[in-house]
């Protein structure tokens, strides 16, 4: 089981990631509560790190998409003011 500070580091990841709790659900890592401490299992974060990449990459793939496709939009819209 790691600390959050452990996950961190092992991840390359912020911090706050782990410790806060509102970005712990934000991001579904997966934790336990061991009395009052956050604990992870390296397993189960080696399984959502792979997920999170995955969507991350989706993300920025679709707003690449979204950017190559705006500059197309402004120009068929300046082409038609002009004619």
């Amino acid at each position: 089981m790691l600390s959050s500070e452990q996950a961190a580091i092992a991840f390359n990841l912020p911090f706050y990631f782990f410790r806060n709790p509102y970005k712990r659900k934000k991001l579904q890592i997966p934790h336990y509560y061991i009395n009052k401490l956050v604990r992870y299992r390296l397993n189960e974060l080696r399984v959502w790190h792979a997920q999170l990449g995955e969507l991350l990459a989706a993300q920025a793939k679709e707003a690449q998409d979204q950017l190559a496709s705006e500059p197309s939009r402004h120009s068929q819209g300046g082409e038609a003011a002009h004619a």
